[in-house]
């Protein structure tokens, strides 16, 4: 087949598969089918009947979405010093920027490492080869100017409640803003992924319950009655937000859909329907349960011994991810809470805590807003 042909012939079909593959960025779809249209171009191998050159093309437009994903995958992170958006959130316009002043206060090593890391999105491996050093060493050096320069920003930050962001999907953010706020936090909404740089100058991290399920291809399953469209780059990118909270010791709570991506962050899987599996014994979906807390999980100490709890979801954890202890359970024996065992707060609610002003649920705002603190102090 003549190459002008097959480019005719395949090029819709390719812009919308990479646009699906690029969770809806028709325009990068489109500059990455010229791109794998230039490389036919250049490459194609010859001898190839019409069905093995359709297959080289689209093989090579994949190979290309795929790069470009973990080219953002990496670029969650975003200079730190340029702080424009956040701080006007935040701290109101025209206040002076803080990040850039603290930074400056920085020894020339340590701005030099956190700009790769931040600004240049290296990876440790790669700093630790521009460094003529190990990777270990790499994550150890960024670590500490990262520390100093949190260190030098609380001590200039003018205000010092503690910040959470609020990463909110399809559910209505007031209930959580209201919720956190009454337990003392600032609250900064965001329904793109927080940068690594947004992380970093935070002091805590919520994700939210959403309308849809999360992809079930994230812990290697074909979705089975979901709700909702799940959205598997939404879900990926999320996933990502988790991991770097979690590698600085970010004080986090995942709600509902947020619970089941901390789950599946550590390697844990879901069930789809826990009626359809049958696992459920009590109403999860559109209403109120008791759940059992356990005596040596931070829950016990924050609710006590049992406590009723607004519910509103029709899946559930089902293989616990690694690092993860179930703290709460509700009577049929689905897990209902679950926290982290290496990380200062990290928790995750099956239940909707901001669905009940004044009751149980703010102390759980109250626990989450006293580790923020401390991690501050």
């Amino acid at each position: 087949m003549e190459l002008e042909t097959l480019i005719l012939a395949e090029r819709d079909t390719l812009v919308l598969r990479l646009t699906s593959l690029l969770g809806g960025d028709h325009h990068a779809a489109e500059d990455l089918t010229q791109e794998a249209f230039a490389r036919a171009w250049r490459g194609l191998p010859t001898g190839l009947d019409p069905r093995q050159q359709r297959a080289w093309l689209h093989r090579t437009s994949r190979n290309l979405a795929v790069d470009e994903l973990r080219r953002r995958r990496r670029r969650l992170m975003a200079p730190i010093d340029q702080l424009e958006h956040l701080h006007a959130s935040v701290e109101g316009a025209g206040a002076p920027d803080t990040a850039r002043e603290a930074l400056a206060r920085l020894s020339a090593h340590e701005r030099f490492v956190l700009l790769l890391r931040f600004e240049a999105g290296f990876t440790h491996a790669e700093i630790a080869q521009l460094l003529d050093s190990t990777e270990e060493a790499a994550r150890k050096r960024v670590s500490r100017a990262r520390g100093a320069f949190l260190d030098a920003y609380r001590a200039m930050r003018a205000d010092t409640t503690p910040l959470v962001l609020l990463v909110v999907r399809d559910e209505p953010p007031a209930p959580y803003v209201r919720w956190l706020e009454q337990a003392g936090a600032r609250v900064r909404q965001t329904q793109d992924a927080p940068t690594e740089r947004e992380l970093a100058l935070a002091d805590g991290l919520v994700v939210t319950g959403g309308l849809r399920d999360v992809h079930a291809g994230l812990y290697g399953e074909a979705p089975v009655l979901a709700r909702g469209v799940p959205n598997l780059s939404e879900d990926r990118l999320d996933i990502a937000v988790l991991g770097v909270a979690l590698a600085i010791d970010l004080p986090i709570v995942g709600v509902c859909r947020g619970h089941q991506l901390l789950n599946i962050a550590a390697g844990g899987s879901l069930y789809q329907d826990v009626v359809r599996d049958g696992v459920a014994g009590v109403d999860h979906d559109s209403g109120d349960h008791v759940i059992e807390t356990e005596a040596d999980g931070s829950l016990r100490r924050i609710l006590g011994r049992s406590v009723v709890v607004h519910s509103q979801h029709h899946q559930a954890v089902r293989r616990l991810g690694r690092h993860l202890r179930v703290v709460a359970t509700s009577p049929d024996g689905l897990i209902e809470t679950i926290e982290r065992d290496d990380r200062r707060f990290a928790l995750g609610l099956q239940w909707h805590p901001e669905a009940d002003p004044g009751g149980r649920g703010d102390l759980v705002a109250a626990a989450f807003v006293e580790s923020m603190r401390e991690r501050a102090a």
